[in-house]
């Protein structure tokens, strides 16, 4: 009975150690605004290092979507810029684009 309550106890107290250690780490981001991933055709000025490509596909054809999607795969990255995206309709109904996912150098 003393190992049960033990367990019992170990599980709540991780369970409230997780919730603030969540809890703290979203009061930190709560402040900073959430930075837009841009998506561009060509090149950028700035100086870049290159994360990956990042390449996305949609049954839609709606542009709106692909490219959200595109922002998504980028922002999961890390990039703050997606650049050289190239857009592509496959037989089938299907809209597909890439691009390479870039973070400015600062």
């Amino acid at each position: 009975m003393k190992r049960a309550f033990y367990l019992i106890s170990l599980f709540v107290l991780s369970g409230l150690l997780a919730m603030s250690f969540i809890t703290s780490a979203q009061a930190e981001t709560k402040g900073k605004p959430k930075k837009e991933v841009i998506l561009t055709t060509t090149d950028i000025k700035d100086s870049y290092k290159v994360i990956g490509i990042i390449s996305t596909r949609t049954g839609e054809t709606n542009l709106d979507t692909l490219n959200d999607k595109l922002k998504e795969a980028a922002k999961d990255l890390g990039a703050d810029y997606v650049i050289g995206v190239r857009y592509f309709y496959v037989q089938g109904g299907y809209l597909y684009a890439y691009g390479t996912a870039v973070k400015i150098k600062e």
